[in-house]
């Protein structure tokens, strides 16, 4: 069995809190095959066997301290394509091990994701997995610092692993990984254009305004069955604003009656929905419902509904990213009927880059009936089905593969010609762009029945060995 596990001596005293970002080690967790992956999640897609590595590397916390973080590594097989890379940003872990690169914390999504064939990387976060210290969760900084040193770290050592990378750069997350994917796009276009390009970006179901939308879906009159988030942004902001929160501790903004279990849970002792499920009995027992209202003090609560200057609303807002102009194509996929982040975070988040200029940038409602746990799916699907429009796999840095193939004519009524040079087909499959298949051919690969296809934009999947080759269709009536 394959165990790398490289060290590398570092010095102690970091020259700056801008210090190169450097593998410290990697160690080799598992592979898994493309065929196990189709048949555990029933994804048509996933073409590639996946290597899995725990990555430890220099980053920095988020008061800008020199500190290390951990993060999975995924990197799809192949001997002979140069993979895009992905930067894939997890949700609200429980606690401290529930991690990607402890093969927890959703890590089946990224696997998913690099068997299609992106070289994949998924940030563990500061303060969790190997990282000290507490987590500042939706911190947009250290969220996205903790990405970036990542794909900087690991850039190289395919000299190592034996992986080609080209110069694309996709990002997506989900729930809080939604949050601090776009934290890490705006970072990068602001400030890393140098280093790397975004090449497209797909934010699902996050909370994007954390001071606006959030507070007043949360705090309202409604019952809100997530109330440790409250909690856990609370402790976020205190560890990443001491200056700013140096008068706002757990008692200054919980009554008393809550507290106990939430110092439990801020010295690690419980988990983060073990808190939920006790914060929610004691509101449904002293109040009648589930409503973070009647936790907070009298003193904070007209603060955080006027999102005024108030110091605990001020911090909240700095983690807000819903006002910025992406250059990149941007999609925010939601589910109108999502119950713990409000959909409104992202037809906000579209207005207003809209208004500053964003050329490519739409607000998706992928399934208006799912509610949170129930949108993954949909989201994913359709960002997976819209980024083959931009991905490329190429035998070196700048040729694309799909070149060999040729489809003709689009749009099309009736049929599809399909002209392809040395390639041995094993199958054609048109999907929509909700990643639903629409019909499948086994045969006749050169000439492809669609009369029975209703009009619409489609994408054809040409399999052929290890390789997946994709064209846009337009199909008219």
């Amino acid at each position: 069995m394959k165990n790398v596990f490289l060290s590398l001596i570092l010095s102690i005293s970091f020259i700056s809190s801008i210090s190169a970002q450097e593998i410290i080690s990697y160690e080799f967790l598992q592979n898994r095959t493309s065929e196990s992956i189709q048949n555990e999640f029933e994804n048509p897609f996933s073409l590639y066997d996946v290597d899995l590595y725990k990555i430890v590397y220099t980053t920095k916390n988020a008061i800008n301290e020199p500190d290390t973080a951990s993060g999975l590594l995924l990197v799809p097989l192949s001997e002979d394509l140069y993979f895009p890379r992905l930067c894939y940003q997890h949700g609200t872990v429980g606690s401290r091990d529930d991690v990607p690169s402890n093969l927890q914390g959703g890590y089946q999504l990224p696997l998913v994701l690099a068997s299609i064939g992106y070289l994949t990387t998924a940030a563990d976060f500061i303060g969790l997995g190997e990282s000290p210290g507490n987590h500042p969760y939706i911190h947009s900084d250290s969220e996205a610092s903790a990405a970036i040193d990542m794909l900087i770290a690991t850039k190289t050592l395919g000299e190592d692993l034996g992986y080609n990378i080209n110069e694309q750069l996709f990002i997506t997350g989900y729930s809080q990984g939604g949050h601090a994917g776009m934290a890490a796009h705006k970072e990068i276009e602001e400030n890393y254009s140098d280093q790397m390009t975004v090449t497209a970006a797909s934010h699902m179901s996050g909370p994007y305004s954390v001071s606006g939308k959030m507070i007043d879906f949360s705090l309202g009159d409604d019952e809100y069955f997530f109330v440790a988030y409250l909690v856990n942004v609370a402790i976020s902001m205190k560890t990443a604003y001491p200056q700013l929160m140096a008068n706002y501790d757990l008692e200054d903004i919980f009554k008393p009656e809550y507290l106990d279990d939430m110092y439990e849970f801020r010295n690690e002792e419980i988990d983060l929905f073990t808190l939920n499920e006790r914060l929610i009995d004691k509101l449904e027992t002293l109040h009648g419902a589930s409503k973070p209202k009647y936790m907070i003090q009298d003193s904070i609560l007209p603060h955080l509904l006027a999102a005024d200057d108030h110091p605990v609303p001020t911090a909240l807002k700095l983690n807000d990213l819903y006002d910025w102009t992406p250059q990149a194509p941007t999609r925010l996929m939601y589910c109108q009927n999502d119950d713990q982040v409000f959909y409104e975070n992202s037809v906000l988040a579209e207005e207003v880059m809209l208004a500053n200029g964003t050329e490519d940038i739409e607000a998706i409602d992928v399934d208006s009936s799912q509610d949170h746990g129930g949108c993954v799916t949909p989201a994913t699907t359709s960002t997976v089905v819209w980024w083959f429009n931009y991905r490329i796999l190429s035998t070196d840095k700048n040729i694309n593969i799909n070149d060999n193939i040729n489809v003709f004519p689009n749009p099309t009524a009736d049929y599809i010609e399909v002209n392809y040079k040395d390639l041995e087909i094993s199958s054609i499959e048109l999907f929509d762009f909700q990643g639903r298949a629409v019909k499948r051919f086994l045969q006749n690969f050169n000439r492809l029945d669609v009369q029975d296809v209703e009009a619409g934009n489609y994408l054809l999947m040409i399999k052929e060995d290890q390789n997946i080759y994709q064209k846009q269709i337009h199909i008219i009536k």
